[in-house]
């Protein structure tokens, strides 16, 4: 129901919220309502109460009866659960709600320990800022011990908490009745008369909600928030923080609005607008190869940032961070200061960048030190911040003006293309004879990334690609690509000059190097032999580019895996290559234009070893002299490359299990650039 999203509580409450939910699991709560226990219904309203808050809130849950009980926490973070308040993000609800389904209905109904537990939490997590307290009390008994002593817990903690939390009560069964309404009702109101504890000071009062149907709970105790509402403030449109929407459109946001009728709250008017669309400008920003840029709310949570995956690969809702916990420079700070008030500003700062080797969970990180400069401002409305960071050196540099030479461009969609004798299968995938290379453009290649994934591509369109790019006087129109996008088309045109003829479809080649390609940081991936991408497809995003450019100026090799059109497991053989200079000398600190791969299948790549005098013990080469060495290639992260097993049918190279300690060479020794294999292998001498 709309009432319990985030997005319509958010609006219509605008303080965030620590908040405490007490349940009463005494024995009573087994009494049946229908098919369903007490127990159940409230729940499912605790759950419900749960489900309403966003991540910009805090919450603690707590059950009672004759004990009081709260969740155990993670182990690596107990105290998120166990004594402060926990922010309200996807996984704590997901946390706390599995621990509210296993609560069971048992023993009697101490009110005052469950009531010192849930302002102790509260008091635990005060951290100055301005939220709104609460406690919602959920009960259907009296309570077993002193109610003179409840309300003066109740008078005495929030007295510590300068009477700031609100207590809601909501009362069922014996709670409904005459006894359980007088102290639910003195405990919302703070007023402890009836019971000897006259109220001192000002206090938040709440309100008692009595339950005569427990089918009405879920619905009374999840809009508790109502109370909060405030007719005297100004509104301003609130942005919920990234979610993932039910619908299919990927990650979203929503902005969100109260409308206000007469001082009186008659509903929120929402515009859910898509990450992508909100970032675009931003997620495909091109600036060379260290600089780059990141988003944070105004609570400094990162929304954009290159350390975290990209709304286009987001399939949940997305874990927050702080953005002081990935941008760790010594005086960040006043940045980080300075963007979460709404200023804007400039600063030099020694900046950190983080690459991946490949693949992230494998191949491990390098990190580059280098003189930025910090450039930031805020976005007005939506209340984000965008900083840009640049290198201090940073230029840019585009190739000088090239000329089409007229057939510099075919584009990889061979389906929307006029169909010739040229086209034939190859392996899984539709191909030219003549082994000519095609072109498949990145979402970062066009001015508008997200007009082009989110446009149907026609035959058409693809004409007015193929004329613009091999257009040699100017007078064909850009059909929206970035201005460097056809210079970069030209150049790596120029690669097949260095792919041999060789190449055709029909020259045998192909059952051991199956595809070669170059790929260009601003989304230009040219293919020999052609054939069509997904649409999705970008290079600079791919583990081959990524471990060339985190080992620049070496021949880098990936691990084995299972070729998307069906030429079965393969490697990839990849180096980057360098924005020119007139010199032709080159050091691995120039910056870096595009990366050069081939994939090789396995057979050959084993082969190619073998070819070694020392290493054909296992090679099927006839030709060759067998010894009885085997050999293997491995990377700098331990995984192995090439490996006779590999050659195996019922080999599966899966990388988890191509690990050079997965090998059975556990116990050898390397020296310098020998291994001696050791019986007995002491660990502490390592």
């Amino acid at each position: 129901m709309y009432l319990y999203r985030p997005w319509y509580v958010v609006a219509s409450t605008p303080l965030p919220k620590n908040i405490v939910v007490v349940l009463d699991t005494s024995s009573s709560m087994k009494a049946k309502h229908g098919n369903e226990t007490v127990l159940d219904l409230a729940k499912l309203a605790a759950k419900t109460v749960l489900g309403t808050l966003s991540p910009s809130d805090k919450v603690a849950f707590i059950s009672f009866a004759a004990e009081v009980e709260i969740p155990l926490g993670k182990s690596y973070a107990s105290h998120c659960f166990s004594d402060h308040l926990a922010d309200a993000v996807p996984s704590n609800i997901a946390y706390l709600n599995s621990h509210i389904d296993e609560r069971e209905a048992y023993g009697s109904t101490f009110y005052t320990d469950a009531l010192e537990k849930a302002f102790m939490f509260l008091k635990n997590s005060e951290n100055g800022g301005t939220r709104d307290k609460v406690i919602l009390f959920l009960t259907d008994g009296i309570p077993t011990d002193s109610k003179q002593m409840v309300m003066n817990t109740i008078q005495q903690r929030n007295e510590e908490l300068n009477n700031g939390v609100m207590i809601i009560t909501y009362g069922l069964g014996a709670a409904a009745q005459k006894e359980g309404r007088e102290i639910l009702t003195s405990m919302a109101n703070q007023d402890g008369t009836l019971y000897g504890v006259p109220p001192r000071g000002q206090v938040r009062k709440g309100q008692y909600i009595e339950i005569q149907n427990p089918d009405e709970l879920r619905t009374k105790m999840a809009l508790y928030y109502a109370l909060f509402f405030d007719s005297r403030t100004k509104h301003s449109p609130k942005v919920s923080v990234p979610y993932l929407d039910a619908w299919g459109l990927g990650l979203i946001t929503t902005v969100s609005l109260p409308i206000v009728i007469n001082g009186q709250l008659k509903g929120v008017v929402g515009l859910d607008l898509t990450m992508i669309d909100l970032l675009e400008d931003v997620l495909y920003l091109q600036k060379g190869e260290l600089s780059y840029a990141f988003i944070i709310d105004d609570r400094g949570r990162a929304v954009l940032h290159p350390l975290l995956p990209s709304p286009l690969d987001v399939f949940e809702d997305p874990i927050l961070i702080n953005i002081t916990d990935i941008e760790r420079g010594a005086d960040f700070e006043q940045v980080y200061t300075s963007m979460t008030k709404g200023s804007a500003g400039t600063k030099d700062l020694t900046a950190v960048r983080t690459f991946s080797k490949g693949e992230w969970s494998l191949e491990g990180r390098v990190t580059k030190t280098f003189s930025a400069t910090y450039y930031w401002k805020p976005i007005e409305v939506i209340g984000y911040s965008l900083c840009l960071v640049l290198t201090k050196d940073f230029k840019q540099i585009d190739l000088a003006s090239l000329v089409s030479s007229g057939d510099d461009f075919l584009y990889h969609r061979l389906d929307l293309i006029e169909r010739n004798s040229d086209l034939c299968r190859y392996y899984n995938t539709s191909s030219l004879r003549s082994g000519r290379s095609t072109v498949k453009f990145a979402a970062e290649a066009f001015t508008d990334p997200s007009r082009y994934l989110d446009t149907e591509e026609t035959a058409g369109r693809v004409r007015h690609y193929t004329k613009f790019m091999n257009d040699r006087i100017g007078f064909v129109p850009n059909p929206g690509f970035k201005s460097d996008i056809r210079n970069n088309v030209i150049a790596t045109r120029q690669a097949e000059k260095y792919w041999p003829s060789f190449h055709r479809l029909d020259s045998g080649i192909q059952h051991w190097i199956p595809w070669r390609y170059i790929g260009t940081y601003n989304g230009v991936f040219r293919r020999i032999p052609g054939g069509m991408n997904h649409k999705l497809y970008s290079p600079s995003m791919r583990p081959w580019f990524k471990k060339a450019v985190g080992n620049p100026a070496k021949l880098t090799f990936s691990t084995p895996y299972l070729d998307a059109f069906g030429a079965g497991y393969v490697i990839t053989l990849s180096q980057t290559i360098y924005e020119g200079r007139s010199s032709g000398v080159h050091a691995e600190t120039d910056r870096i234009a595009a990366v050069m791969g081939a994939d090789f299948t396995l057979d050959y790549a084993y082969h190619l070893l073998a070819r070694h005098g020392i290493c054909n013990s296992d090679s099927t080469d006839e030709t060759l002299e067998k010894s009885d060495i085997r050999c293997f290639v491995m990377d700098n992260s331990g995984f192995i490359v090439i490996h006779a097993d590999f050659r195996k049918p019922d080999s599966s190279c899966d990388n988890n299990s191509s690990h050079f300690s997965h090998k059975n060479v556990e116990n050898v020794h390397i020296t310098g650039k020998f291994g001696f294999r050791r019986i007995c292998f002491r660990l502490l001498k390592v």
